[in-house]
C-alpha cells in the first residue's frame, strides 16, 4: 500500500520535512480519508517547497506575500481552504509545543456566501424515480436506497449483504472516521431490495451487496456516480446529478415535513450539529408554494 500521507517530495528544509510527515500522519490516524490527506500533502508541499526557513521562523508577512504571490488567481473558496489546511498545519505545530504563536491570521480568510445545499424538487424526485424503473431493478434500488436513508455514496459503496436487515428496514453503514451506524430505509426499499437480491449476480463471490452486473463485483464509487448522472440526463433534469444531491433531498424532505434538525443530523450521521445548520438557511417549503401559488 502506498503511503499517501507522506511527502512526495523533499523538502529544502529537514525539519519543515519531518514536521509536515507528522502532522500528515496524524491525520490520517485520525481518520481523515486519503482524499482529504492528499490534498493536505500536495499543498503543503507546495508550500514548503518554496520556503528556505524552518516553520518555526516563518512570519505572517512571509505567509501574506507567499499567497499573493501565488494564489492571486484562485478562487475565494480555494483560497479559504489552502488558508485552513495551513492553519490546520501551525495548529498542530501548537499542540506539540513546536510552537508558541501560530503566524495565521483570521482576518486573511475570506468572506464566502453561506451555501445552500442543492436538492430535488418533488417533480425532479418523481422523475429521477420513474426512469430508475425503466433500467435496472439493481439501480432503482440504489436510488430509492440513497433518496430515503440519505447514505454517503462511500456509505453505499461499502455495503455488504450482512449490513442489510430487511425485517427491522435498517442497515449497518461505516461513515466518515470509520464510525458505525445504522440508517433506514422504507418498505417500499425493503420490497426493491428483496427483488434485487433474487436476481443479483449469482456468480458474485463477493460479500458486497451493490455488485456490477458485467464484473459481478462491488459497485465501485465511480460505477455509482456515473450510473446517478445517466440517470439524471435520461430523466432530463435540469442539473447534474450526483450523490451528495440525493443525500441533501433526504435531509431536506424531512426537514420539509417537521422533523427536527438534532434527528437530521443523527440519521446523517454528522458528528456536529453544525454541519447539519446548513439546512436551516433552506427557505421553508410552504413559503415557496404560497409564493408560488400567488405571483406564479
Amino acid at each position: 500500500m502506498d503511503k499517501y500521507w507522506e511527502l512526495t517530495k523533499t523538502l529544502t528544509i529537514r525539519v519543515n520535512q519531518e514536521t509536515v510527515n507528522d502532522f500528515l500522519l496524524s491525520l490520517k490516524l485520525s481518520h481523515c480519508s486519503r482524499g482529504t490527506v492528499i490534498q493536505y500533502r500536495r499543498f503543503l508541499e507546495r508550500f514548503f517547497g518554496d520556503m528556505n526557513e524552518p516553520f518555526f521562523s516563518i512570519s505572517s508577512e512571509t505567509i501574506l506575500h507567499w499567497f499573493r504571490d501565488h494564489q492571486i488567481h484562485v478562487k475565494e473558496t480555494t483560497l479559504q481552504l489552502r488558508f485552513s489546511i495551513l492553519s490546520s498545519f501551525f495548529t498542530f505545530c501548537l499542540k506539540e509545543e513546536l510552537l508558541k504563536r501560530s503566524p495565521m491570521k483570521s482576518r486573511w480568510y475570506p468572506r464566502l456566501p453561506q451555501p445552500v445545499p442543492k436538492y430535488l424538487e418533488k417533480e425532479e424526485i418523481a422523475k429521477t424515480r420513474q426512469q430508475s424503473e425503466s433500467i435496472s431493478i439493481r439501480n432503482q434500488a440504489l436510488i430509492e436506497f440513497m433518496l430515503t436513508s440519505g447514505c454517503r455514496v462511500s456509505e453505499v459503496h461499502g455495503l455488504n449483504l450482512k449490513d442489510i436487515d430487511l425485517p427491522n428496514r435498517t442497515a449497518k453503514v461505516m461513515g466518515k472516521g470509520k464510525k458505525i451506524r445504522y440508517v433506514h430505509f422504507t418498505d417500499k426499499c425493503a420490497v426493491l431490495f428483496e427483488e434485487y437480491l433474487l436476481i443479483r449476480e449469482k456468480e458474485a463471490t463477493t460479500s458486497a451487496f451493490f455488485v456490477s452486473s458485467t464484473t459481478t463485483k462491488r459497485l465501485s464509487i465511480r460505477m455509482i456516480q456515473q450510473l446517478l448522472n445517466n440517470v439524471g440526463e435520461m430523466a432530463n433534469l435540469p442539473t447534474k446529478l450526483h450523490p451528495h444531491r440525493l443525500r441533501h433531498t433526504f435531509a431536506t424532505e424531512l426537514l420539509a415535513k417537521g422533523a427536527d434538525l438534532s434527528f437530521i443530523s443523527d440519521e446523517l450521521g454528522h458528528s456536529n450539529l453544525s454541519t447539519t445548520q446548513i439546512y436551516a438557511r433552506l427557505p421553508k417549503r410552504e413559503i415557496i408554494s404560497l409564493y408560488r401559488k400567488y405571483m406564479g
